[in-house]
């Protein structure tokens, strides 16, 4: 049974990805109808990883400062202004506002592994991060789901009004349920909008450093083929929105179903430097099988190896890092982490779609080589970390 503040922690990060997962089949249309096109609809979904990218280890900063409660309280407010804010507004420039609302708003997971951290014993904590990011893939399964159906029922922007009443009610569950979990409050902290500085310590152990590259080049190589796929599976084999909306639904089931079962059977007999190992290898070769397959009906076969692989590798690599940190940095350490990732999200989408451009099998092929070359660049790495160690 789950206890009400790690319900209340995970229905934090549910929201947060069901309002990305509805943006994605109807953030186009919106954009177009209010007179863009798609070099905007890239614009707007590059800002909004840009001020996730920026204020990532901001807000895990200001949680090490103040607390993870307060952060997490205001952040899930902002989240809900950002949605509010579509649902009454489709101006172009509003929407465009409202995506960096939102990117600073979502820029709050690195919080809530924080609060994880916090509370979790070191042997479990790689289950608990294991949880969080299996309800990012519920998130990914419901949000498109919800925003398809819902939009083609009533408008374009009623959608949004859904997370952003969910928002609210979180805002107001977190600040009556969840305690504080912090309590070595660093009130001495300086919060900067960019500080190199930071990034430079958190990143001088050799561990950390590789650590933090490897969570960059794997969401690299997966940004590189999401945002492709559905010219991809359109031109090679037909398929419409519908059938690509299903896919994607498919992803996040296998997402889901690694991170909430399978890799706690796999931590049993294995630790996480060995899962990560065996993960990159699984997504390198199933991304290039989609990039290399002749038919429609194997990509539904081998998608679910796709997010089996990714969500081994982000959560044991989020695990070793939490692991490798001193508690009183949790916050500020996993929110450069985030900010990792995000950088991942900004630069993937644009190569992958470049490399598109002339080839539409490339993206795959070019992703599956990267974990290639990071399996092989960090065998001795991996090989070194003691998985469960705690640095106090």
């Amino acid at each position: 049974m789950l206890d009400k503040k790690l319900f209340t922690l995970l229905l934090v990060v549910f929201i947060d990805l069901l309002g990305f997962g509805i943006v994605i089949p109807i953030l186009p249309l919106l954009i177009e109808k209010t007179g863009g096109g798609a070099f905007l609809v890239g614009v707007v979904i590059s800002v909004y990883s840009l001020f996730q990218f920026l204020f990532a280890p901001i807000l895990g900063r200001l949680s090490d400062k103040y607390g993870r409660k307060p952060i997490l309280v205001v952040s899930a407010f902002i989240n809900s202004l950002s949605y509010f804010i579509i649902f009454f507004s489709q101006n172009l420039w509003i929407l465009l506002l409202a995506r960096v609302i939102a990117g600073i708003g979502s820029a709050n997971l690195s919080v809530a592994q924080a609060y994880v951290a916090d509370t979790s014993a070191s042997h479990e904590r790689t289950k608990r991060m294991a949880l969080l990011g299996a309800v990012f893939g519920l998130g990914f399964i419901f949000g498109p789901l919800v925003g398809g159906i819902s939009s083609g029922h009533f408008s374009t922007g009623f959608p949004f009004l859904i997370p952003a009443i969910l928002s609210l009610i979180n805002t107001v569950l977190i600040f009556i349920i969840l305690p504080e979990s912090n309590k070595i409050l660093q009130k001495h902290i300086k919060i900067e909008l960019i500080n190199f500085k930071i990034t430079k310590e958190v990143l001088k152990p050799k561990n950390m450093t590789f650590l933090m590259f490897l969570f960059f080049f794997v969401n690299f190589a997966l940004a590189l083929i999401v945002g492709v796929f559905p010219l991809y599976s359109q031109a090679k084999f037909g398929w419409n929105e519908t059938q690509n909306g299903y896919y994607f639904g498919l992803i996040g089931i296998g997402s889901f179903i690694t991170q909430a079962y399978i890799i706690r059977l796999l931590l049993k007999k294995f630790d996480e430097s060995q899962i990560i190992r065996f993960a990159l290898i699984i997504f390198a070769f199933a991304v290039i099988g989609v990039g290399l397959s002749p038919i429609g009906i194997l990509l539904i076969f081998i998608g679910p190896f796709i997010s089996f692989g990714i969500s081994l590798v982000n959560v044991n690599v989020q695990s070793l890092i939490s692991l490798e940190t001193k508690t009183s940095e949790q916050g500020i350490v996993l929110g450069v982490t985030q900010s990792f990732g995000s950088m991942a999200r900004i630069i993937g989408p644009l190569i992958g779609g470049t490399i598109a451009t002339f080839n539409l099998n490339a993206p795959y092929i070019t992703s599956g080589i990267v974990a290639i070359f990071i399996f092989l660049f960090g065998q001795n790495y991996l090989k070194f970390m003691k998985s469960g160690r705690k640095i106090e």
